[in-house]
């Protein structure tokens, strides 16, 4: 049995829901940033990605804190399977480098980024595609995963990408219609696969998903030091500051605040259609959509009421 095998077998004992291996050199030639993998470790040859899904249940639940808690405690399985997939391998005499998914290095860019891109190297080792809305998308769970990656010096034989982009684009557009920060391509040119215009706008995006984290409180404490009025007990005392303070210490709601993407995205065999039987998720799917032509481009235009575009997140709080 080859290592990569042995290294695959291993990965499934652990709870990894599925793995790919990238030729680390080839992968860097692609990257067109500083994410790349000889700034994180030199001499690597392999890039190393599994798969871990989120708890089902965890959408059966309309507390936006419990499933981002859930979200927590999938990557904190996610850190552990690294650790062991790289003590896995230097116990065969290879070097290995587990790379921390939630790691921010502020000096790569101008919006912090981690080291690696970790949804271009599943996609690169085959694990899912990269979708409309830029979320990893997998065969078995959708965009409903979080990921591992492990950086060795060993010479693994990659697997080969994903034949088709699971993601329809334009002709499915769900997550596009319902993003409630409109952060999702809505238009395209007719024909054109999905790679040539998926984007996400990751400031309206962070808006929604990172309602409890550093940006809002430091944008919140500069209202409240720079006011030229004083402030009432009331502000002080308002529900955020005492969320912030349980992200801090506990992660409960601390980002992944904005779920509307995973609850519609119909890829995943194995989890979708349990989703969709609950009732409210059966309601997330956007009825009142239609394709509106002109010329040589395709829009997708939601018909609904505002109110039905609203997130979970936002509905019943007043931060």
């Amino acid at each position: 049995m080859s290592l990569r095998q042995e290294l695959f077998d291993f990965a499934g004992r652990i709870g990894a829901d599925s793995i790919g291996v990238a030729y680390a050199p080839r992968y860097e030639s692609r990257v067109p940033n500083l994410q790349k993998p000889s700034l994180t470790a030199s001499g690597m040859k392999s890039l190393i990605c599994f798969s871990k899904h989120m708890l089902t249940g965890s959408f059966a639940t309309r507390d936006i804190s419990v499933q981002s808690t859930n979200s927590h405690y999938c990557m904190d399985q996610v850190d552990k399977a690294s650790i062991r997939i790289a003590r896995w391998l230097e116990e065969r005499g290879h070097l290995a480098v587990p790379v921390p998914p939630e790691a921010a290095d502020m000096n790569l860019q101008r919006s912090p980024a981690g080291t690696l891109d970790f949804k271009w190297v599943a996609d690169a080792c085959g694990v899912g595609s990269v979708g409309l809305e830029l979320n990893l998308l997998t065969p078995d769970y959708g965009p409903r995963v979080y990921l591992g990656v492990v950086m060795t010096d060993a010479e693994l034989e990659p697997t080969p990408p994903l034949e088709k982009n699971l993601c329809p684009g334009m002709l499915c557009g769900r997550c596009a219609v319902i993003c409630p920060t409109q952060a999702i391509p809505l238009k395209a040119q007719r024909g054109t696969p999905v790679e040539k215009y998926r984007t996400l706008d990751k400031r309206a995006c962070a808006g929604g998903a990172e309602r409890i984290g550093i940006k809002p409180f430091l944008l919140n404490l500069k209202k409240l030091v720079f006011a030229e009025k004083p402030h009432s007990a009331e502000v002080w005392q308002n529900s955020y500051w005492k969320e912030f303070w349980q992200s801090v210490n506990s992660k409960l709601g601390a980002f992944a605040a904005c779920f509307e993407c995973f609850y519609v995205c119909p890829p995943g065999a194995r989890d979708f259609r349990k989703i969709i039987r609950i009732p409210y998720r059966r309601r997330d799917i956007p009825a009142k959509v239609r394709r509106k032509v002109f010329g040589d481009m395709v829009e997708m235009v939601y018909q609904g009421v505002p109110q039905e575009r609203v997130a979970e997140y936002q509905r019943d709080r007043d931060f």
